[in-house]
């Protein structure tokens, strides 16, 4: 979308200083071209950053903070307990002063990971329900899932650039094979309206790809809860109990924390709709079909 309103702003400043769309379409695409090894450049640059200091600028945002484990010993035996069940270094634990229920991991590695979940969690999880909801917050931090959505959205990035890169260089050479008339113009901006198009739906169409792969790891997070407890109906139910009231209003409008929470903190209210809506649109799949995937766990174990 950057790329798209980048290009758009580029159009209209050639077009409004005097060319017609024809030549303000040719301007700003060799424009683009100049700029693009810059833009992939700033793009693999910005994923770097993220890796190695993306845990700090989450916790930061999200208003969390660490607890002491004389403030909450449950909390760390569980979370001390599920480290030496997986052989990983026991995460940094933080808590979200929010009476609501969530709970969400980060860190580029397991060595450098960290645990946060509202107070709401604390308060209102039994003991069994808590310890389904850090397994699952484990099952991310060792299949190392902040840093695959990470990669995941940079690369879809970097995707559409290169589309859009080959499809103007179509249309150019195009150009250039068919030489210059008075329909120029008319031509130009239907080709940059189709552009646009192609755009808009290579945006749609990147942003269900990164959708697609945050419900899938969420999935194989619960799955890995309940390997890891052998008790599947204890995240069931402490599911049942955050989707009350999963809304965390430090993360109001923070929609790449939001994707890593247990459940979506954004999406409280019409569950029916939702449900509908969560299997194309959803960071997370809907309550009711990750509790029948659990179910379907207790079967076959």
């Amino acid at each position: 979308m950057l790329l798209a309103i980048l290009y758009l702003g580029s159009f209209i400043l050639m077009a409004f200083s005097g060319s017609g769309y024809g030549d303000a379409t040719t301007q700003t695409g060799n424009l683009f071209f100049t700029l693009s090894p810059w833009i992939i450049g700033g793009s693999i640059l910005w994923m770097i950053v993220m890796v190695f200091s993306g845990k700090n600028m989450i916790l930061s945002l999200s208003g969390a903070h660490p607890i002491k484990k004389s403030d909450a010993p449950e909390l760390y035996r569980i979370v001390e307990n599920l480290a030496i069940r997986t052989g990983i270094k026991t995460p940094r634990v933080f808590v979200m002063e929010d009476d609501s229920l969530n709970a969400f991991a980060t860190g580029y590695s397991p060595d450098k990971a960290a645990v946060t979940v509202t107070r709401g969690i604390l308060k209102k999880l039994i003991p069994a329900e808590l310890e389904a909801v850090l397994a699952h917050e484990f099952g991310h931090i060792i299949n190392r899932d902040t840093r695959t959505m990470l990669v995941a959205i940079t690369m879809t990035g970097i995707i559409q650039l290169i589309a859009d890169m080959i499809l103007r260089s179509l249309w150019f050479s195009g150009r250039s094979r068919g030489g210059r008339s008075h329909g120029d113009d008319k031509s130009g901006a239907i080709v940059f309206l189709a552009i646009i198009a192609v755009w808009i739906i290579g945006f749609i169409g990147a942003i269900l790809v990164q959708l697609g792969i945050s419900r899938k790891r969420e999935l194989l997070a619960d799955a890995e809860s309940a390997y890891l407890t052998r008790n599947p109906q204890g995240l069931i139910t402490a599911l049942e109990k955050i989707t009350a009231d999963p809304r965390v209003e430090q993360l109001d409008g923070k929609r790449s924390i939001a994707a890593l929470c247990i459940a979506d903190p954004l999406e409280a209210g019409n569950q029916s709709l939702l449900d509908s809506l969560q299997s194309l649109f959803g960071t997370h799949p809907s309550t009711k079909n990750r509790i029948k995937e659990l179910r379907r766990m207790m079967v076959a174990t």
